[in-house]
Parts: C-alpha cells; sequence; structure tokens
C-alpha cells in the first residue's frame, strides 16, 4: 500500500518539526494510534484497531524527516513525515506498507481507511498550529 498526502502550515518550521519529533504526542493527532512507549531504542505502538506493533524512529533534523520504521504488528513498512519549504510549511505523510497476510484481503477498504486518517491527522496539525 502506497500513497501520499500533503497539508500545508502557516506555521514555523521548527515549531512544527518539534511537534512531529514528539512521539508521546502522536496519538493526539494520528488517531489510529492509541498509544506509543518507547523500548530501549524502539517503540510499542497499540493501534486503535486491535492490534499492536513495533516500530523505530529515525529523525533526520537537517532535512526535516521523520521516518517510523514499523518491522513487527498488522503492517510492516515505513511512513515518512517530511516538511517542505517555509511559509507555509508543506507537511508531506509518505507511506509505504505491506499488510500482514490476515489483512491483506481488505486491503482495498483499509487502504481508504489509512488514507483518510492520514488526511484527518494533517488537518488536525494545521488546525493545532493555525487556530
Amino acid at each position: 500500500m502506497e500513497f501520499r498526502r500533503e497539508i500545508e502550515v502557516n506555521s514555523d518550521k521548527g515549531r512544527i518539526w518539534e511537534l512531529i519529533n514528539d512521539y508521546k504526542r502522536i496519538p493526539e493527532f494520528w488517531h489510529g494510534t492509541r498509544s506509543i512507549e518507547k523500548d530501549g531504542d524502539t517503540y510499542l505502538v497499540q493501534f486503535a484497531f486491535p492490534g499492536k506493533g513495533k516500530m523505530k524512529l529515525e529523525k533526520d533534523d537537517a532535512n526535516f524527516r521523520l521516518t517510523e520504521k514499523y518491522f513487527k504488528g498488522p503492517f510492516t513498512g515505513e511512513k515518512i513525515t517530511d516538511l517542505e519549504g517555509d511559509n507555509p510549511v508543506k507537511i508531506v505523510s509518505i507511506w509505504n506498507i505491506r499488510l500482514s497476510p490476515m489483512l491483506r484481503a481488505f486491503s482495498n477498504k483499509l487502504q481508504g481507511h489509512f488514507e483518510q486518517g492520514t488526511e484527518d491527522a494533517l488537518k488536525r496539525i494545521k488546525d493545532y498550529f493555525e487556530s
């Protein structure tokens, strides 16, 4: 499953970067994620739907890129969040994941669900900075 969504936000790039890098705040904006706990150099993720996963976070401060690498759970692969430009800042979310065998039968429905969830999360981030 691959897709890309983006939104422009009128705010300081550094402030947006600070928020995006705070793993504790991910569930506040990404409602498909119920909770995240740090476990050494990995993160344990409880999803809103029944399922748990494990991921690593890779931060590239110089290029304003955060990569979530999922390696255990209902899907594997990565979600990349990029910040592009200044005033406005474009937040870009790029998904490249593979569903577990049990979920592949529902891939069309789930793709729509992931895409809508991403659009909603980006809008919540925009609203947070612009309201």
